[in-house]
């Protein structure tokens, strides 16, 4: 049976995780598809997406792209974005909930469930308007449809869907009209990632997007707000030295300022204004190795998991993409509001067991009376670092290096799972005994080219079994794309 929700829902994905049409045909919709497979029938697309001009906040960029759909099948972009869709939870959601789902194009009075697709290619400030101009349309018909005169907006985002939502809760008073912000692995002091697809580029085997991808403004919008970059033996933020090859200095410092610093700095005005209550509730991935700082050496930007000076090298860690210590706002430190997923980014909203403490916080949120919404323990079970490469050639082995963490010196059986998706094959599973003492590779060979799933999974589930963990990489053979 499902339970009542008198609130209005909204899911906005992360980085490419909304198709994108032109003209009323998808210039971006990867999905359960390797990227050599996609660039065959709309590889020529990829660069129209890139943007032209300054005015970053324009509400029509004037190009025809919109996002229509959120992508629902696994999709991987080596080297930039991987993820396993967003199908589990929003199915999830409908079954825990009494959900009606409606199309942020076509709203309806009567539905409180809307998933949120966007270009995430552009200024989040735009998206967040438009965030703003869609909740302030749509809430008022769905309190009048429902008879919940109280119902306010509750937002779900994942990655850069989180910081839109932030932005909108504190720099635009969403706070006033919301129950909370749900943020899972949103960079909200940025990701390294972002700063190294700036700096070195983005090539693979099959297109170089180089200059597409620093076209975009929101990936400016997630650079470190930190002191992340080694520069002669001192740590700078990204907009505070020229030394970084190919960034625009000017530009990481009006886009820090303008949006993630903005949240921050609105945020912290509000604590004085009369109803102000916190409302971010942020979902972190951790115990996995993920790029924490940077070094320019020789001219070079060299991305690093060490982390930088003054971060405590216990805190070193993430879910592969973002790191810890950025997946919380500065301004809610130590506060103990976050809630801790032993999952890489890519699973974080569609990994079962990760989903059910977050649909305990949406169940805790809809009832009446629930005095404490915000924090919780982190919960010390077991887990799985993993180590996998994105991009692989055709013949050549795939190496996945395994190491336990949060468990006793005693090995493990795991089974490590390998399922082609959209293309023929079976499923392999093999057998590793995994310790904390050193890492255990397990290598793959003979795989035909396509996109693969990778799940590491104990045998038996059970309090002292480490947590499931995926991943997605591609194996690749240019000589069929020549």
């Amino acid at each position: 049976m499902t339970m009542p929700m008198r609130h209005l829902i909204v899911l906005l994905p992360g980085t490419m995780g909304s198709v994108l049409q032109k003209d009323g045909k998808d210039v971006w919709a990867l999905s359960g598809q390797a990227l050599g497979s996609f660039l065959l029938s709309l590889g020529g697309s990829l660069q129209t997406l890139r943007m032209h001009g300054d005015d970053w906040q324009l509400d029509d960029l004037g190009d025809g792209i919109r996002g229509t759909r959120i992508i629902e099948d696994l999709y991987s972009v080596p080297g930039i974005a991987e993820h396993a869709g967003y199908s589990v939870i929003l199915r999830r959601l409908k079954e825990q909930f009494d959900l009606q789902a409606g199309e942020v194009q076509a709203p309806q009075d009567d539905i409180n469930f809307y998933p949120f697709p966007y270009d995430w290619r552009r200024d989040c400030r735009a998206t967040a308007r438009m965030l703003k101009a869609f909740v302030d349309r749509q809430l008022p018909r769905w309190r009048e449809a429902s008879g919940a005169a109280d119902a306010q907006v509750i937002l779900i985002g994942h990655s850069l869907g989180g910081l839109v939502s932030r932005y909108y809760l504190e720099a635009m008073e969403g706070w006033r009209d919301c129950r909370a912000v749900i943020s899972v692995g949103s960079p909200h002091r940025g990701a390294i990632g972002a700063l190294d697809v700036l700096s070195n580029g983005f090539k693979n085997l099959f297109l170089d997007l180089s200059e597409v991808v620093r076209s975009f403004p929101s990936a400016y919008q997630i650079l470190p707000t930190y002191a992340a970059v080694n520069v002669d033996g001192h740590f700078v933020r990204p907009a505070e030295t020229d030394a970084i090859p190919n960034l625009d200095r000017e530009r990481a410092r009006q886009a820090r300022e303008e949006f993630l610093d903005h949240a921050r700095v609105s945020a912290e005005a509000n604590q004085s204004l009369p109803g102000y209550q916190q409302r971010l509730i942020p979902w972190i991935g951790t115990r996995h190795d993920t790029l924490q700082s940077a070094v320019v050496q020789g001219g070079k930007l060299v991305a690093s998991y060490d982390p930088p000076e003054g971060l405590d090298p216990t805190l070193a860690n993430g879910d592969g993409t973002v790191p810890r210590v950025s997946a919380v706002p500065a301004d809610l430190d130590g506060q103990g509001l976050e809630r801790f997923v032993v999952e890489r980014h890519a699973w974080l909203t569609n990994n079962e067991m990760a989903l059910e403490p977050l649909l305990d916080t949406l169940t805790q949120l809809a009832a009446h009376g629930s005095g404490v919404l915000y924090g919780a323990p982190e919960f010390p079970q077991p887990a799985v670092n993993v180590k996998l490469e994105p991009l692989h050639l055709a013949g050549e082995p795939v190496h996945i290096g395994l190491r336990l963490m949060n468990a006793s010196d005693e090995a493990q059986s795991l089974n490590v799972q390998i399922d082609p998706v959209g293309q023929a094959g079976s499923r392999v599973v093999q057998s590793a005994q995994v310790s904390t003492q050193q890492s255990t590779d397990v290598a793959l060979e003979k795989l035909a080219p396509g996109l693969y799933q990778l799940t590491v999974a104990a045998p038996v589930a059970g309090p002292l079994a480490p947590a499931t963990v995926h991943g997605v990489f591609e194996i690749a053979d240019p000589a069929a794309h020549q």
